[in-house]
């Protein structure tokens, strides 16, 4: 026997028992101790065993000891224990167990699968129906959540067309993108139709972003097993259609319609029938053979060269009739300008002749007022020495002095003389009467 002739002190000598390399001691005697926290099986040479926990003091003669390891699971992990007799148990975390030798095949430590709100797990189940036949059930897991299995379920893994890992983002390859975990938010995918062919027998390639989302999970599972390669399939398909019924030149004058939804009648009926929705297809250029390519490219030169040199004419175009009309708006507030300069200049000189007019109004009022005011003191004036005059003549009348001769002695020489002659007979001598001897010296 192995065990014959070692000694069991120099095997153990040193070492803790959680750490001995290999697990697996032999002994033909001696005692060991078993630590708190950790368990051993302890086998007979006839084939028996028995679990000990620590803290023990064991004493082994012609028994092996066997240390068990101890398996733990934190909060985001969960122990899966194969029994021997095909069982399988699931401890979800945190948790810990010893390995069983006699019971046990295998403990590992599992992951925990985390899935964020934007994620969902399709999970499948071992059951039995109403008769009791064996059924399989499925159910849709969406975030967020920690997923643990059970022991008779199992995660459903995809396997999608998908981009080659040497591949470029617009080449695809059935199988290549392989997932358990399935993204229900909105996505793109980007997609060359390559070779497609007009009416006037003209290559060229399409390319194309594609807009989707995932609305029914359990439609999809039923109606498909790879939607990109559905979705690639159907937008060839439109693509092929929609150019087989154009010319090149028809083609470069339509583009615009590969944005619009109609023209992908097909992609948009594929994809409602796997449970997604196209929200937009977009158009992302084309290209063509090298040569017609390059014919292309000159022309969109030619084109871009036409159309700047038609933009800087334009422009000053633009700038010279900006100027002109800047230059018409100046010489118009100018003459505006003027013109009110003018009418101000105006007003004020209506204004002063005004002044000047009621000025010399006022004076000419004046004057005429003096005037008016000598006048009537003049009369005043000869009134009274007419009256005055009058009654020295009458004082001189009633004395019997001659009126006459009196007048006639103020006025010596007149210049002309003015006899009133009555026509009546003569009078008496000395009476003659006043009106008789009356006569106007002038």
């Amino acid at each position: 026997s192995p065990w014959i002739g070692r000694d069991p002190t120099a095997v153990f000598a040193g070492l803790p028992l959680s750490s001995r390399s290999p697990p697996t001691l032999v002994m033909t005697f001696g005692s060991k101790t078993v630590r708190e926290g950790e368990r051993a099986c302890v086998w007979s040479r006839d084939g028996s065993a028995r679990l000990v926990d620590g803290p023990r003091r064991l004493f082994l003669c012609l028994q092996r000891l066997e240390v068990l390891p101890k398996h733990s699971a934190g909060n985001v992990e969960y122990l899966e224990v194969r029994r021997r007799d095909g069982t399988v148990i699931i401890l979800p975390g945190p948790a810990a167990r010893f390995f069983d030798p006699v019971e046990d095949i295998s403990v590992h430590v599992r992951e925990a699968r985390l899935i964020d709100a934007s994620e969902a797990l399709v999970v499948y189940r071992h059951t039995a129906n109403k008769v009791g036949e064996p059924h399989v059930e499925r159910r849709v897991v969406l975030g967020p959540a920690r997923f643990i299995p059970s022991a008779d379920e199992w995660v459903h893994e995809f396997e999608w067309s998908g981009v080659p890992q040497d591949g470029s983002k617009t080449t695809y390859q059935p199988k290549a993108l392989r997932f358990t975990k399935l993204r229900v938010i909105p996505a793109s995918a980007y997609h060359n139709v390559s070779e497609v062919r007009t009416n006037d027998d003209t290559l060229i390639t399409v390319k194309l972003m594609l807009f989707f989302e995932l609305r029914d999970v359990e439609k999809m599972l039923d109606a498909t097993n790879d939607p990109i390669g559905d979705f690639i399939n159907a937008a060839s398909a439109d693509v092929i259609a929609f150019c087989a019924g154009v010319s090149y030149e028809t083609f470069l004058n339509e583009t615009h319609r590969l944005n619009e939804l109609d023209t992908f009648a097909q992609l948009c009926v594929r994809a409602q029938h796997i449970g997604y929705d196209i929200t937009k297809v977009v158009f992302r250029g084309f290209q063509a053979g090298a040569k017609l390519q390059a014919m292309h490219d000159n022309a969109i030169q030619e084109r871009t060269r036409l159309r700047l040199l038609e933009e800087t004419q334009a422009q000053e175009q633009r700038q010279a009739d900006a100027a002109l009309a800047a230059e018409t708006r100046r010489a118009a507030q100018q003459a505006e300008l003027e013109t009110g300069q003018a009418q101000q200049r105006a007003q004020l000189s209506m204004v002063s002749v005004k002044a000047q007019l009621a000025e010399r109004r006022l004076q000419d009022e004046a004057e005429i007022e003096r005037q008016a005011r000598a006048a009537e003191q003049r009369l005043a004036e000869q009134q009274a020495h007419s009256a005055e005059l009058l009654a020295t003549m009458r004082e001189m009348k009633a004395m019997g002095v001659d009126l006459t001769k009196v007048l006639v002695s103020q006025h010596e020489a007149p210049d002309k003389v003015i006899k009133l002659d009555t026509g009546a007979a003569p009078a008496a001598e000395g009476k003659k009467s006043l009106l008789s001897a009356i006569q106007l010296n002038l």
